[in-house]
């Protein structure tokens, strides 16, 4: 009888090992799959806006204006978009003011006012470069409107200087030139 129990005892060893055996590629494959890069900074919603995120926050709306000054003041947000050419920044400014409203209306809740200013370089009189702006167009924008929940996505596609509708929602006003 003792021959019974130990060959028992090495049958049951024997399966243990094959079924170990079994599960080892399955437990490789887990562990290559956690084994990749790993993130030191996580990206991390901003809902609330603040002089210690605003660097961050304007660089990952990636606007296709140039981005002049930044200014947060109480619940104020300020922002120069520029456009290096020697035009009219607002007509590819579209698209920039509703990534930006959108970040400042939907995904903060302390914004209550956007003013933007579009400004363009002056044109030089001579080869000598100067860094002078003047400003083509501001808009200002509140919390508070109410086409900003209906209308905010139609925003890309909107003409203000040629849609009297726009350019009351936006309060735009343009400079002469």
């Amino acid at each position: 009888m003792p021959q019974w129990k130990g060959l028992l005892a090495a049958c049951a060893a024997t399966l243990a090992v094959t079924l170990l055996i079994t599960a080892l590629p399955a437990a490789d494959r887990r562990m290559k799959e956690g084994a990749g890069d790993v993130s030191v900074f996580r990206p991390v919603p901003v809902k609330r806006l603040s002089s210690d995120t605003i660097v961050d926050t304007m660089l990952g709306l990636n606007l296709s204006l140039k981005v002049k000054k930044v200014a947060w003041n109480g619940s104020v947000l300020t922002v120069d978009l520029a456009d290096e050419e020697y035009g009219n920044a607002v007509d590819g400014g579209m698209d920039d003011l509703r990534r930006l409203f959108e970040f400042a209306f939907n995904r903060t809740d302390n914004v209550s006012r956007v003013l933007v200013r579009f400004v363009a370089p002056l044109q030089p009189e001579s080869d000598e470069a100067r860094s002078d702006v003047r400003v083509v167009a501001a808009v200002d924008v509140r919390r508070t409107d109410a086409w900003l929940s209906t209308e905010l996505s139609n925003l890309s596609a909107a003409r203000p200087f040629q849609d009297e509708i726009w350019r009351q929602r936006l309060r735009l006003s343009g400079s002469q030139l």
